[in-house]
């Protein structure tokens, strides 16, 4: 499968272009990621990160 691809894009004269775009569309997913990562408040992810621990403390109340 990968030979196909090889040389599909070694006979490829605009090969460039494409890694090009890749490499926006990876940038540009990463940079979304961040952005929703950053945009969220700190107390969203301190309720978050102590979920697990509350279950833990139910089940030891039981």
């Amino acid at each position: 499968m990968m030979g196909f691809f090889k040389k599909y894009f070694t006979e490829e004269k605009n090969v460039g272009i494409f890694q090009s775009i890749m490499l926006i569309l990876f940038l540009l997913i990463f940079f979304l990621i961040l952005f929703f990562i950053f945009s969220k408040p700190r107390n969203y992810y301190e309720k978050i990160s102590s979920l697990p621990l509350e279950k833990e403390k139910t089940k030891k109340k039981l």
